[in-house]
C-alpha cells in the first residue's frame, strides 16, 4: 500500500504471521535473529538498533540481547550538553529530534548449552507513524553498502569521481534510488571511513602493496628509505612493463619532479620517454620528501639499479642546480639538457616588459634558427648589445649554460624528437585527471596505476592499427613502398611528409674533396632569399649528413637527404638511416624471457567481473519469472535457499581471509607516515592589504608598472612615440606558440 501526498499516519503495514517474531522462536545465532527482526521491521515500516546486553560473569559471554525500535527512548540533553563550559555557546544540531519513547522491542536469551538463541519477549507497541514501502529504504537499519558496492565505490573513487556520480550510476544499475540500498550520505561516510583507516598506516599499506606486486611478478622492483625518526622519506618503483620499455626506448629520458599530488606534499618524481609511436611511456616513479642532492642521488642510483640497459644517452630536466650536479655525478656519460620551453618562458619574467616586447622575438630567432655555434654566439652578442642587456645576471647565467638548452649545441645528439617540455606538459594534464593532492599514498598509487593502464592501452591500440591498417602511398617511389611496411603509422606520416616536401628541392654540388663531397640543397621557390642546407657525403663511411640535423636529432631522414637520394636514384633507404626504435618491430625480441609475467591469480581483481556476469543472468531470470505468480513464488523460494547457502560460504571465506590479513599486517614494517613537506614554490609571501590590492591591479605590458586604470592602451610611456614603435600585438608569445617554435621540425625549415 503506497501513500498519497504523505499520509504516513494512515499507513497500516501488511505483515504476515510468518514474518513476525514469536516468543519461543529459536535462532542459531544473534546475527540470524537480528536479520529476521530487521526484515520484520522493514515490512512493518520502522528501523532497528541494538539496545542492551548482559554477560555471564563467569565466562564473560553475552547471554541476553535486546533489539529495539530506532525511536526508543529520549535524547539525553544533559549528556549532549556536558561538553559545554560556562557561557560557551552550545552547537545546535542540524538533525531534528528522532526518539519518541517507542516501546517496540524483542529480547533473546542464549540457551545454557549450545549456541541457540530463544525469543523471550516481543512487544509491538508503536507510538509513531510507520514508514510506507516507498520510504522504508531511507531508514537506518535498512541501508547497507554491500561488499560489491564498496568495491565499485572504491573503483569509482580511483577514477576521480565525485560522490554523486557513483550514486547516479548505482541508481541506473538498480533502476531507481530506492533499490540501491544506501544513500549518497552513506557513500560519503564510507569514503570518510576509508580515509580514516589509512591514518598512521598509509606507508605500511603502501609497502605491503609493493610487496604483494613483487610476489605476483618477480620482475617488479621497489625500494624505500626512512629517516632517522623511522619516518618514510623516499621510495622508487618500476613494474615489468616499465623495465622492458626502458630496455627498448630508454635512449632518451625526461625527468620531472613537479607532481605534488598527495596529501603529504611528497614530491612525485617521474621518468618518462617515448615509444615507437611517439607516445609517452613511463620508465619508473618515485616519492621524495625533499629536493636535496642526496635525495636525487639515491633516486637516480635506484633508477639505474632497476633498469637493465644502463644510463640513458640523454636526460632532459628542468633548470635546477642540485639536479645538474647529481646528473653529472651519477650519469657522467649522459648528455644533460634543460627544457627549452621552460627557459624561453622565463624571459618575460626576467626582462623588463618594454625590453621583452622589443627584443624577445629577435632573441628567440637567434636561439632557434642558428645553424652553427659561431653563428649563434655572434648573433647573440649583437642582440644582447642592441638591447643593452650586457649586465643582466640571469642572461649571463643562461649564456654560461647555453650548451644545455640552445639547440645548436646538441642538435647532433639524438633526442627522439623531444625538443621542449611539451612532452611533459601533456603528461601533467593527463595524470592530473586521475590524481589529486587529497590522496593518501596508497590511493595515489592506485589511481596512478589506473592512469598507467589507460596510457599503455593507447600503445596497444596503436599496435593494433599498425597490424591491421595500411597507410596510403602517394608515389611509386620504391622507398615509399619500403618504409610504409617498416615505420609505425606515426613515424610513417612524418617520413611521408618529408618525402613529399623533398620534391620542392634541388641539389647542387658545392665542392669535391678526397674524403668529403659537399652539396647545397635549395628550395625552388626561395632559392635566392634563403640559405641553402649543406649535405656532406663521407666517402669512406658512405654516410650522408645534413646541416639541419633532423636525422641526428629525431631519427627520421630529412627532406634534404631524401632529395639527394631521389636525384642519385637511391631507390631503397639504407639500413643505416633506419632506426629500429621507430619501426613496428621495435619491441621484437626485447628480453621476453626476463619479462615473462608470473602473475599469481588474485580473486579480488575479478570481483567486479563476477558481479557483472551474475547481475546479467539474474536480471534475465527475474524478467522471465515475474511474468507469472507461479514463477515469482518459485524464484523467491529458491532465492532464500541460495542466499542461506552463499552466506555459509562467505562466512567461512571471511574467517580465512581475516587471519591472512592479520598475519600480513603483523609482518609489515613499522614505518611512520611522512610529515607534510614544503617544496620549492609551494609557499607565497604574505602581503599587506595594500599589496593585495596592487597584485589585483593590471600589469602594463608597456612600462611594467601596475595600476587600477593603467594598461598598455593608455600607458603614458608608450604614448611617447619616440620610445618604442607600435605593433599590432604586444609581442607576448603564448605557450602553444613557444612549443611549436621550439619544435624540432623548425630545424628543417629554410631561412
Amino acid at each position: 500500500m503506497e501513500e498519497n501526498g504523505g499520509d504516513d499516519q494512515l499507513y497500516i503495514p501488511q505483515v504476515t504471521d510468518n514474518q513476525k517474531p514469536k516468543i519461543g522462536m529459536k535462532f542459531s545465532s544473534l546475527e540470524e535473529a537480528y536479520s529476521f527482526y530487521n526484515q520484520y521491521a522493514r515490512e512493518a515500516g520502522f528501523s532497528v538498533r541494538i539496545n542492551n546486553s548482559k554477560k555471564n560473569k563467569m565466562t564473560n559471554e553475552v547471554v541476553w540481547k535486546k533489539f529495539v525500535c530506532f525511536k526508543e527512548g529520549h535524547t539525553d540533553q544533559m549528556r549532549w550538553n556536558k561538553h559545554a563550559k560556562g557561557d560557551q555557546r552550545i552547537r545546535e544540531r542540524a538533525r531534528g529530534e528522532v526518539r519518541t519513547g517507542c516501546k517496540s522491542n524483542i529480547s533473546l536469551v542464549k540457551e545454557q548449552t549450545g549456541s541457540i538463541w530463544v525469543v523471550t519477549n516481543f512487544i509491538e507497541d508503536y507510538n509513531h507513524p510507520l514508514s510506507t514501502p516507498s520510504k522504508v529504504h531511507l531508514l537506518r537499519s535498512h541501508r547497507n553498502i554491500s561488499t560489491t558496492k564498496k568495491e565499485l565505490i572504491q573503483q569509482f573513487s580511483e577514477a576521480n569521481m565525485s560522490t554523486c556520480q557513483p550514486m547516479q550510476l548505482l541508481e541506473i544499475e538498480y533502476d531507481g534510488p530506492e533499490r540501491v540500498g544506501c544513500t549518497e550520505n552513506d557513500i560519503e561516510n564510507f569514503e570518510k571511513e576509508l580515509r580514516d583507516e589509512q591514518k598512521d598506516i598509509d606507508v605500511e599499506t603502501l609497502i605491503e602493496f609493493f610487496a604483494s606486486e613483487k610476489e605476483k611478478n618477480s620482475t617488479f622492483f621497489f625500494d624505500y628509505e626512512m629517516d632517522s625518526d623511522n619516518r618514510f622519506s623516499k621510495c622508487f618503483w618500476a613494474d615489468h612493463v616499465s623495465r622492458r620499455a626502458y630496455s627498448v626506448f630508454g635512449d632518451v629520458v625526461v625527468f620531472d619532479t613537479t607532481y605534488n599530488t598527495n596529501k603529504y606534499g611528497l614530491i612525485f618524481a617521474l621518468f618518462v620517454g617515448v615509444n615507437h609511436h611517439h607516445q609517452t611511456t613511463v620508465f619508473g616513479c618515485g616519492f621524495l620528501s625533499d629536493e636535496k642532492t642526496e635525495s636525487f642521488v639515491w633516486l637516480f642510483k635506484k633508477f639505474i639499479e632497476a633498469l637493465p640497459k644502463g644510463p640513458p644517452n640523454m636526460i632532459i630536466t628542468d633548470h635546477d642546480p642540485a639536479m645538474t650536479k647529481v646528473i653529472a655525478q651519477v650519469f657522467p656519460q649522459t648528455v644533460h639538457r634543460y627544457y627549452l620551453w621552460h627557459i624561453l618562458n622565463k624571459f618575460s619574467d626576467k626582462l623588463h616588459p618594454m625590453t621583452f616586447q622589443n627584443y624577445y622575438q629577435s632573441m628567440m630567432n637567434v636561439i632557434i634558427n642558428s645553424t652553427t655555434v659561431d653563428e649563434f654566439e655572434k648573433s647573440w652578442e649583437e642582440v644582447i648589445k642592441c638591447a643593452n642587456l650586457e649586465k643582466n645576471d640571469w642572461l649571463l647565467l643562461m649564456y654560461e649554460l647555453r650548451h644545455k638548452w640552445v639547440p645548436v649545441y646538441f642538435g647532433h645528439v639524438f633526442c627522439a624528437g623531444m625538443s621542449s617540455s611539451q612532452r611533459f606538459e601533456s603528461s601533467h594534464s593527463f595524470f592530473k585527471r586521475y590524481v589529486s593532492n587529497k590522496n593518501s599514498l596508497i590511493d595515489f598509487i592506485t589511481r596512478f596505476n589506473r592512469a598507467l593502464r589507460h596510457q599503455r592501452h593507447s600503445e596497444l591500440v596503436a599496435d593494433h592499427i599498425d597490424m591491421n591498417e595500411h597507410p596510403e602511398i602517394k608515389t611509386n617511389w620504391p622507398m615509399e613502398t619500403q618504409m610504409v611496411k617498416l615505420y609505425t603509422k606515426k613515424k610513417w606520416m612524418e617520413f611521408q611528409s618529408e618525402m613529399s616536401e623533398s620534391h620542392g628541392y634541388y641539389v647542387q654540388q658545392a665542392s669535391i674533396g678526397v674524403e668529403l663531397m659537399v652539396y647545397h640543397v635549395m628550395n625552388f621557390q626561395s632559392c635566392s632569399s634563403s640559405k641553402p642546407r649543406v649535405l656532406t657525403h663521407d666517402k669512406e663511411k658512405d654516410y650522408i649528413s645534413c646541416s639541419c640535423k633532423k636525422f641526428e636529432f629525431e631519427g627520421i631522414p630529412c627532406r634534404h637527404m631524401l632529395a639527394y637520394f631521389r636525384i642519385n636514384q637511391v631507390f631503397h633507404l639504407p639500413d643505416k638511416y633506419i632506426l629500429k626504435r621507430w619501426t613496428r618491430n621495435a619491441k621484437a625480441g626485447a628480453m621476453y624471457a626476463l619479462w615473462k609475467q608470473n602473475f599469481i591469480d588474485d580473486p579480488e581483481r575479478f570481483l567486479t567481473s563476477r558481479h557483472s556476469k551474475l547481475s546479467y543472468k539474474v536480471s534475465v531470470l527475474i524478467d522471465d519469472a515475474s511474468l507469472t505468480d507461479e514463477g515469482t513464488n518459485f524464484l523467491n523460494e529458491q532465492f532464500d535457499c541460495i542466499y542461506n547457502k552463499i552466506q555459509e560460504m562467505n562466512i567461512s571465506r571471511t574467517c580465512g581471509n581475516g587471519s591472512q590479513r592479520k598475519n600480513s599486517m603483523d609482518e609489515a614494517p613499522n614505518i611512520i607516515d611522512p610529515s607534510s613537506v614544503r617544496t620549492k614554490g609551494c609557499g607565497k609571501r604574505l602581503k599587506s592589504s595594500k599589496g593585495k590590492s596592487i597584485s589585483k591591479s593590471r600589469l602594463c605590458r608597456g612600462c611594467g608598472h601596475r595600476g587600477m586604470s593603467h594598461d598598455k592602451r593608455n600607458c603614458p610611456i608608450l604614448q611617447q612615440g619616440s620610445i618604442i614603435n607600435h605593433h599590432n600585438s604586444d609581442g607576448d608569445t603564448s605557450k602553444e606558440d613557444l612549443a611549436s617554435i621550439a619544435g624540432s621540425n623548425n630545424m628543417c625549415e629554410d631561412e
